[in-house]
């Protein structure tokens, strides 16, 4: 079982917070297996083991140097414990901090707020500040700083609902949210600026907003509100090859685009290397960065994709589920009609465009192996 180790002095560190959740697994997989150049450290709290590797989503070919373990162990933090958070990270070191870790489903941070924002938000202030603890720390030696990487969401944006700016949304774009979790995250934004980018261009903290995310090796369709609406194709048990009788409402309202995690790990490995470069050698620096696939559906349109890859007549998803266009699901979270993120500043900064995977390519993936991947979903 592969184990994430504390590194040497001399290599990079890059710490992955909610390296158990789908971006969090992407990079720390990307990170560990496609790269030596850095000591990667895994974060988790209450699932501390994860497949990075399995009989549906198979490693690449070993080489001679390495073979791809399918286990990997992470190290257990509380990132609301400060003085055990704060106690790892002084013996870590980290040069980057790529924070995943989140509470990301909008209608689960309804339930349980307070603890919620905590995660969210508090916990966020308090790598902040450890970032520039850990930069006063090493003002003596050649190091170079400490970054924060946070990952933000495009629901920090309302789609015009009432701030009249309308999408695709540019870093700049003036920000709204209207559910608590898009408030949680500007706020973490917010912190970021405050704490770590008080001055244009010399900060420390990178903000990486994303739209909706789906994983290529989830085996719990639960896990991405992409991948959710293919529960109307299995069985009821395990036992019965039957499915449910009910025909499902599926979002048809919302304009979506989903992007799949194994493309935005590649691109923020892009992003460490670059800030880990001398300062007048960094196409990336402290700011705001949109990453998004163009591919644009509503999650019916997705259900139609889906289920067309997996060879089920329109007629058979017809009788199973139903598009309903009249607005926001009324006992859900608010959520906006459309917030597409413009990457062009993202690209032009980086000096390359990146070439996403199709919904197509990358639904196939990820649903490779269905039923049978997902049955105890």
């Amino acid at each position: 079982m592969a184990t994430s180790t504390i590194s040497a002095p001399e290599t990079p560190t890059i710490i992955i917070t909610g390296a158990s959740g789908m971006l969090g697994r992407a990079l720390h997989r990307l990170l560990i297996y496609e790269s030596n150049d850095y000591k990667v450290i895994g974060l988790g709290f209450s699932r501390l083991e994860v497949n990075h590797y399995h009989e549906y989503f198979p490693p690449p070919t070993p080489t001679k140097h390495y073979c791809y373990e399918s286990k990997v162990r992470l190290h257990r933090i509380n990132l609301l414990d400060y003085e055990e958070t704060s106690a790892f990270l002084r013996r870590c070191n980290p040069d980057i901090i790529v924070h995943c870790a989140a509470e990301r489903y909008p209608d689960a941070f309804e339930k349980n707020l307070a603890a919620s924002f905590q995660l969210n938000v508090d916990a966020t202030k308090h790598l902040a500040h450890e970032i520039l603890r850990l930069g006063d720390e090493n003002k003596t030696n050649a190091r170079k700083k400490s970054y924060l990487i946070y990952i933000s969401t495009s629901y920090v944006f309302d789609g015009g609902v009432s701030s009249r700016v309308y999408p695709p949304y540019k870093p700049g774009s003036t920000a709204n949210p209207i559910n608590n979790y898009g408030i949680s995250k500007w706020e973490g934004e917010c912190a970021i600026r405050d704490i770590l980018n008080k001055e244009e261009g010399l900060g420390q903290g990178v903000i990486v907003r994303v739209p909706l995310l789906y994983g290529e090796d989830c085996v719990d369709l639960n896990e991405s509100p992409a991948l959710e609406m293919m529960k109307v194709h299995l069985p009821q048990n395990r036992c019965e090859d039957k499915v449910t009788s009910d025909i499902k409402q599926i979002d048809d309202w919302a304009l979506r685009f989903p992007t799949s995690v194994e493309d935005v790990a590649k691109v923020l490995k892009l992003m460490i290397a670059q800030l880990l470069k001398e300062s007048n050698e960094r196409a990336i620096h402290a700011g705001t960065y949109h990453v998004a696939s163009p591919h644009g559906c509503t999650k019916y349109n997705l259900l139609q994709i889906q289920s067309k890859i997996l060879g089920i007549s329109r007629d058979v998803v017809e009788k199973r589920a139903v598009g309903d266009s009249s607005g926001p699901p009324a006992t859900s979270a608010p959520r906006p009609q459309c917030t597409q993120l413009d990457c062009c500043d993202t690209w032009k900064a980086m000096g390359q465009t990146f070439n996403f995977v199709t919904l197509e390519e990358g639904m196939e993936r990820a649903l490779f192996g269905f039923p049978e991947r997902f049955i105890h979903s």
